[in-house]
């Protein structure tokens, strides 16, 4: 299961919490990712155990748009670097960023949550566990 060497990978490389999903309710800063598709390869007549699986990443800061931008920005120079590499522990054959958005949420007392989300698309062997 990727998923576990994911939210590690995200918690070391911006230095917050990551969470599945969604933040929990008594949180406003964090990095949320759930997979959204993962296509087995298709390879012709060969068996293959390669999937692409479109990843959702979000980070969430508030107060701070500069922020969330450079933990992006960190995210996808070290994603993008991995060829027939690891995130976490798990084999990774390559990732390749998707689509970016980003939106302000304005809540009390002048605050602004900021989210940023970015598409991750990650080959890598689905039995690898």
């Amino acid at each position: 299961m990727i998923e576990v060497d994911i939210k590690a990978d995200l918690e070391r490389i911006t230095g917050l919490l990551a969470y599945p999903l969604k933040l929990p309710s008594d949180k406003l800063e964090g990095v949320i990712y759930q997979r959204i598709s993962d296509p087995k390869i298709d390879a012709g007549l060969a068996h293959t155990s390669l999937v692409q699986a479109r990843f959702l990443i979000v980070i969430q800061i508030p107060d701070d748009y500069p922020k969330a931008l450079m933990l992006e920005s960190k995210l996808c120079r070290e994603w993008e670097s991995v060829v027939h590499g690891y995130i976490g522990n798990y084999p990774i054959q390559t990732v390749q960023r998707g689509n970016f958005q980003q939106d302000m949420i304005e809540q009390t007392e002048n605050r602004k949550i900021y989210r940023i989300y970015r598409d991750f698309i990650i080959t890598y062997p689905e039995d690898a566990s």
